[in-house]
């Protein structure tokens, strides 16, 4: 096989994978996947954020009081 028959084939093979549906559901999953992820490690930043700094509040209070 010459090497752009073998691009060829890949190519058609990708085509038909995003095409057929279990692969479309396949990368819509991935998708969802990471978008979640993503989701979920912003929120996670901004509550740890919230908990760093609260941290600091009391360790200043307790400094002006002890």
């Amino acid at each position: 096989m010459k090497f752009r028959e073998k691009i060829t084939k890949i190519k058609k093979k990708i085509k038909k994978f995003f095409i057929d549906e279990f692969g479309g559901n396949l990368v819509e999953y991935a998708l969802l996947i990471g978008f979640a992820l993503f989701i979920f490690f912003i929120i996670f930043n901004i509550i740890s954020s919230i908990i760093d700094w609260t941290l600091g509040l009391t360790d200043d209070f307790f400094g002006l009081t002890g």
